[in-house]
């Protein structure tokens, strides 16, 4: 990290070295998908989850699962409003891309070329959210109380129809009712000031569709919701494309350009969610070599607050089992963003070797 932490309390060290376990064990019958982390510069030295324990029941025409579930919905690359069976862990990933197992049972039916899925979800999980010791914390305190409108206990139900179109054409109509997948957080103060806060996950409804029409070299994306709950209605979304263009330079390379942009009609008392009215940019170079070698630079600009993230990422494998990744992240006038400001000293360089077993 290039600055000394933004918040009372966070680890100040210049260096923060953590590793990660990722175990996958996967049959016809089972999928089972556990992640740990240790870190010593962090509020839990030691944390885990299960992201994925399902007994599977399989045929041409049919995919039964029953236990902890992982489902990944959308096809925009910097937010996916349409995803919201499983919690993002924040604390892991602070971008939304890690995602906690969500307890439920899952039928998917192959009907020629539409898939229609059902779900039945119990109970709801809270956001993990970086605190304490934590670096990137969105949040000055801890969250110290969770409420769940319903109960932890109330059942979601959700129910997805995915239409392939021809091959240009893909389609995928939702909808959820069950806990909101991101909090309303009050403050908690007493007299000694700020002690933490209430996170509130209310009953909503959302109904979304997505699509992705391939024209050439290039990819139309779209993801429009409507969703229901916290006293109020409000549609929201993103728009995207991207090209490809293959053999850059009479090499091997491809290069792949995209753009999206993302705006709802949320009120300023709803719960804070990233991309509300926003534009993001980002190039990728595959050199196709054997080494399997990617650089990707990635920026974000809300219109609203004039903030900004610059990511630049590189990955090659250097040895048959084992990769080598970098990432360069760095916020911009972010104090004034309400879903930044947290990460206003989080400019960091993130080196990482992963090995495959």
């Amino acid at each position: 990290f290039a600055e000394p932490p933004q918040f009372a309390g966070q680890a100040d060290e210049y260096r923060n070295a953590a590793a990660t376990l990722n175990l996958t064990l996967s049959d016809r019958d089972y999928h089972l998908e556990l992640f740990s982390r240790a870190s010593a510069n962090a509020e839990q030295a030691w944390s885990a989850d299960l992201r994925q324990a399902t007994w599977n029941l399989r045929s041409d025409a049919s995919d039964w699962q029953v236990g902890v579930l992982s489902q990944t919905w959308g096809v925009l690359e910097a937010w996916n409003p349409v995803d919201v069976i499983n919690v993002r862990d924040l604390a892991e990933d602070f971008q939304g891309k890690a995602k906690l197992g969500q307890p439920g049972a899952m039928v998917s039916l192959n009907l020629d070329d539409t898939v229609l899925s059902l779900y039945a979800l119990t109970y709801a999980r809270g956001q993990r959210l970086g605190e304490g010791r934590d670096r990137l914390r969105s949040l000055p305190a801890a969250v110290r109380e969770e409420a769940f409108e319903d109960g932890r206990w109330a059942p979601g139900f959700a129910a997805r129809a995915a239409f392939k179109l021809g091959s240009d054409l893909e389609l995928a109509l939702s909808h959820y009712r069950g806990h909101a997948r991101e909090p309303l957080l009050q403050p908690l103060v007493d007299a000694r000031g700020l002690r933490g806060f209430r996170a509130t996950y209310a009953q909503i409804e959302q109904t979304a569709l997505q699509a992705q029409y391939v024209v050439g070299d290039s990819v139309l994306k779209s993801e429009v919701i409507h969703q229901r709950g916290t006293g109020e209605r409000f549609w929201g979304g993103g728009v995207g494309a991207e090209t490809t263009f293959s053999r850059v330079g009479a090499s091997t390379a491809d290069l792949t350009l995209y753009s999206e942009f993302y705006y709802d009609a949320r009120s300023a008392d709803a719960p804070v969610t990233p991309f509300q009215r926003d534009l993001f940019f980002g190039a990728r170079l595959s050199l196709n070599d054997p080494q399997d070698s990617v650089l990707e630079l990635r920026a974000s600009h809300d219109l609203q607050w004039s903030s900004h993230l610059f990511e630049l990422r590189a990955s090659r494998r250097v040895f048959a089992s084992t990769v080598f990744s970098a990432a360069l992240l760095a916020p911009s006038q972010a104090r004034r963003d309400p879903a930044l400001n947290g990460y206003g000293n989080d400019t960091y360089l993130k080196l990482g070797l992963a090995w495959y077993f």
